[in-house]
């Protein structure tokens, strides 16, 4: 039977497996915490979470255990908040197997929403794979970063807080699963060459995940541009914790990037594409992470042995058995579709 702890350290290794920034740069990132503890003083060095250096990833965290709590089923939602706990524990009532609360966002989830450092800085690697210099791209994403980083509360704490009066273990698995839907969709992109902006919604809305969003009218969209706007250089933006922040998208369009795909657009990302004539489709967000979270499911079960998935907040299950090995064996993993 699967253990907490398996699913945890399967979900770091398919992350490695899918990151962009191949294992030597993975390696150096954890070298650099190592070093980075090695500086602190020892008060410092007491409140460092030392699991930084051996897994890349700040949002794959194990928020409360037991480690080795066997998981026959799970209750897995894109969050994972106090409401869907509670639910669990009214199914669990009700007669529902329920052994383990998984989330996909940071929030409420203890220490991994305050670790951008660790899942935020592939976003300026982005950058620079579609032309942008290295130190502009570095400037705009680590400006966000910081600004992330002086956002953060002590409210996260609450879902470690509640899973332990529960007596349920709670975990959260992020990048890896906003890798796999990123190769996804780079894949299907780079295999079915969507022609114009449209052809991008058209493309879109083929994804069950999609269609399942699209029938409550949440539905890819066109937030700058028009349908028959020629895509040309498509840049699909997932991953990295956080869309970009308006000073990206000058340097994109610097770069000859025409279309961007992501998961949200503000105010700030709308106004700034329209000013430098990017394109942009912005796609369902948990509609997105539902491509991702059930190609990481059903290669954990692959690689591990079946679980039970009891799905909500936003979750719904679609059967991708074999989707993330495919992918992973038609060839290397895809940085930018200009390569």
């Amino acid at each position: 039977m699967v253990t907490l702890r398996e699913l945890y350290e399967t979900s770091i290794q398919i992350g490695r497996e899918l990151d962009p920034r191949g294992q030597a740069a993975i390696e150096r990132q954890l070298q650099q915490r190592r070093e980075e503890y090695d500086a602190l003083p020892a008060w410092e060095q007491a409140l460092y979470d030392q699991e930084r250096f051996r897994n890349p990833y700040g949002d794959v965290r194990i928020s409360n255990g037991p480690e080795d709590a066997p998981i026959r089923t799970a209750l897995v939602g894109i969050n994972m908040h106090v409401k869907e706990m509670l639910l669990g524990v009214q199914l669990a009532a009700k007669g529902t197997q329920i052994d383990a609360f998984i989330s996909h966002h940071t929030n409420s989830v203890g220490i991994s929403a305050s670790l951008v450092a660790d899942f935020m800085e592939v976003n300026a690697d982005y950058l620079v794979w579609e032309g942008v210099p290295e130190d502009e791209a570095r400037a705009s994403i680590f400006d966000y970063m910081a600004e992330r980083l002086q956002e953060h509360e002590d409210m996260h704490r609450i879902g470690p807080d509640t899973a332990k009066l529960l007596g349920y273990p709670l975990a959260c698995i992020h990048t890896p699963v906003d890798y796999a839907h990123r190769q996804f969709i780079n894949a299907l992109f780079a295999r079915e060459k969507p022609r114009t902006v449209g052809d991008i919604v058209e493309l879109m809305l083929s994804i069950p995940e999609m269609q399942e969003a699209a029938r409550i009218g949440a539905v890819p969209r066109i937030m700058t541009g028009d349908p028959a706007q020629p895509a040309g250089r498509i840049h699909a933006k997932f991953a990295g914790g956080y869309a970009y922040p308006a000073s990206a998208f000058p340097l994109l369009a610097q770069a000859g990037v025409n279309t961007v795909v992501q998961v949200s657009a503000g105010a700030g990302t709308v106004a700034a594409c329209h000013e430098h004539g990017i394109a942009v489709v912005r796609l369902p967000h948990y509609a997105t992470d539902n491509i991702g979270e059930n190609l990481l499911l059903d290669e954990l079960m692959r690689r591990l042995e079946p679980f039970d998935v009891i799905p909500c907040n936003y979750f719904g299950r679609v059967d991708r058995a074999g989707h993330l090995a495919e992918l992973q064996a038609a060839g290397p993993i895809i940085r930018s579709l200009k390569n």
